[in-house]
């Protein structure tokens, strides 16, 4: 037989056979004492007849008192009827026994007390299976009255050993035995036939339920019959469609969810009672540069190790609601971070808290630029207004009469607002090229062309200056796409840094060269990712103009700041000469919309080398 594996099929194999051994047990009980009682009632019956026919002689007898005749005549009975016979008189004491001489009659107990005895003188017939005091066997005993004149003058009783009732018992109770245990074992075999069609059913239910539980719905029950266990499958198969419509639709919502929050610029983080992370969004990982798969589950100090945050977490957790507030981080560098919070409530008290948090670093950054730009600009324009004004005041009250004293003062007014209009001029280029208002007119141009105008330019002021002014350009340098107005700016702008930090005998050289697969990190400036134009898509080479001078050169603490507006390392002296302290963010600006890098490299007191690229336009034949 298969081993029974199922705890519910052992338990059902178990009371069916416990329920059939019982019925089986009881009808054997049953079944042997009907057949048994047959056999006896057979035999008491036999006995009671022989006992009948016998009473007559065994009476006349008895009525002559003779002991001996009625020992003899008990004797002669016993061969003839093949069973013991003995004759009691009423008061009890045995007269014969045809299985005792006369001696041992004498010396027999008194049977009054026998229950056979009793209930022949009672009943009129007295029968009883017993174990015989004087034979040492089980017999059947049958008594009858012997009466005379209605009086009882004594008893007879026959008696049979069951030894051989006892054999056919034997061979009764063996066949009931057998019986029983064939049945038994049929009943073990289709108790376990029946317990497997009843639990197979269970069991493949079982095993989907399992699957369920892990989230498998593809696998239905077959209902095989229209009984409870096949109503009970089509309850599961319908509960398992209802539960994957229902998870499919809640994971839907929750990778609409998801997707919405990972989707969203501002950072949202929520967290339990106990300070764990429950959910981080993509934003809130870039922001503090971890991972959720990290971050989820863990306690927040954790994996955002920030005390103001934690206080603040805290606060939310215990008060609930507070006003926004902003937070600086380090992660590794600083952001400020203004933080919304709110309470995620639960039965009875607060479960967790949300937050949402907004990256104001550039806001903030803006909003100080434009505060210092405000401040520079008023600052760069009051100097010169402060002395226009000065000087004005001095003339109007009476110095403009003196001619001899009032022209210098014009020509320093003249020089001021000279200075002013270049300053209005820079700042409105600055703005323009800021807001990518400036339209650049590119075209393939000879770069030696606009390099050779800007030195005829400066030429003059070289030889005032004593300053050795050249270039170190290629014959066979091609063309490059770009603005030859604005490239010529950016020369004039470099150049006239050149001079003005140059001293007597110095040198300012203008170089240029074909590069291959270059890029310039711009000092100062956030690394910039412009896409490639049509006509420069696919070019590895470009064209680097370096203006290299021999002037007093900058400190490199200032060179990351060097192409911020207004920004001067020597302030008085960027003044005096006129400076704006807007060439180099004009010069950063115009590189950049030509899709081309800058670079300055400086050392103190040795000079002051900038770099910056052009593409090489696609349509020279020498590019190619």
């Amino acid at each position: 037989m298969a081993r029974i594996e199922g705890g519910f099929q052992r338990k059902l194999i178990g009371t069916y056979l416990l329920l059939v051994l019982v019925i089986v047990a009881v009808a054997g009980v049953y079944l042997y004492s009907s057949l048994e009682r047959t056999p006896i009632d057979r035999l008491k019956a036999s006995l009671q007849a022989q006992a009948r026919l016998m009473s007559n002689e065994v009476h006349s007898v008895l009525l002559s008192r003779d002991t001996e005749q009625l020992q003899r005549l008990v004797q002669r009975l016993t061969q003839q009827v093949a069973t013991r016979v003995t004759v009691i008189e009423a008061g009890g004491r045995v007269l014969a026994d045809s299985e005792r001489t006369l001696e041992q009659v004498a010396l027999m107990d008194n049977h009054l007390r026998r229950p056979e005895v009793q209930a022949a003188i009672s009943d009129g017939v007295g029968s009883i299976l017993r174990r015989s005091d004087t034979l040492g066997v089980k017999m059947l005993y049958l008594a009858i009255p012997l009466r005379q004149n209605g009086v009882i003058a004594g008893v007879l009783r026959v008696a049979m050993p069951l030894s051989d009732l006892r054999d056919d018992l034997t061979l009764l109770r063996q066949t009931l035995i057998i019986g029983g245990l064939i049945a038994l074992a049929a009943a073990v075999v289709l108790g376990f036939l029946f317990a497997r069609q009843v639990t197979s059913p269970i069991a493949e239910m079982t095993a989907v339920a399992r699957r369920m539980a892990d989230g498998d719905f593809s696998r239905k029950i077959s209902a095989v019959s229209s009984d409870e266990i096949g109503q009970l499958g089509n309850a599961l198969n319908l509960m398992a469609k209802r539960l994957e419509d229902r998870l499919a639709a809640l994971e839907e919502e929750r990778t609409k969810g998801a997707a919405i929050l990972d989707s969203m610029v501002e950072g949202v983080l929520a967290v339990d009672g106990m300070n764990r992370i429950l959910f981080i969004n993509a934003s809130a990982c870039r922001l503090f540069n971890i991972s959720s798969v990290v971050a989820e589950g863990r306690p927040f100090l954790e994996v955002i190790r920030n005390k103001e945050m934690l206080d603040l977490l805290n606060q939310t957790l215990r008060e609930g609601v507070f006003a926004p507030r902003e937070l600086h981080i380090f992660t590794p560098v600083q952001r400020v971070l203004q933080v919304h919070a709110s309470p995620l409530k639960g039965s009875e008290r607060s479960a967790g808290a949300l937050w949402v948090m907004h990256d104001v670093t550039e806001l903030r950054r803006l909003e100080a630029a434009r505060t210092e730009f405000v401040a520079n600009v008023s600052h760069e324009l009051r100097t010169p207004l402060t002395s226009v004004r000065g000087y004005l005041e001095t003339l109007l009250e009476g110095a403009l009469e003196d001619r001899e004293h009032a022209r210098p003062f014009l020509e320093v007014i003249h020089k001021h607002t000279e200075r002013l209009g270049r300053l209005l001029d820079d700042l409105l280029d600055l703005s323009n090229l800021e807001l990518g208002k400036i339209a650049l007119h590119r075209y393939p141009m000879s770069l030696a062309e606009v390099v050779g105008s800007v030195m005829t330019i400066y030429g003059p002021q070289a030889t005032k200056q004593k300053i050795e002014l050249r270039t170190e350009l290629p014959d066979d340098l091609p063309r490059v796409l770009a603005d030859r107005d604005r490239i010529a700016q950016v020369l004039i702008n470099l150049l006239d840094n050149g001079f003005k930090f140059t001293s007597k005998g110095g040198r300012v050289t203008v170089t240029a060269k074909i590069v291959r697969g270059s890029r310039f990190e711009v000092q100062g400036l956030e690394s910039d990712t412009r896409r490639p134009t049509p006509e420069t898509q696919g070019l590895s080479e470009a064209v680097e103009i370096a203006v290299h001078d021999t002037g007093i050169g900058i400190p490199s603490q200032d060179l990351p700041r060097i192409t911020e507006r207004f920004y001067r390392v020597d302030r008085a002296r960027s003044r005096e000469m006129g400076g704006t302290g807007l060439g180099l963010a004009i010069v950063k600006h115009l590189v950049k919309a030509h899709g081309g890098e800058l670079l300055i490299e400086s050392q103190l007191n040795q000079g002051t080398t900038v770099r910056f690229t052009l593409p090489i336009a696609a349509a020279d034949p020498e590019a190619s």
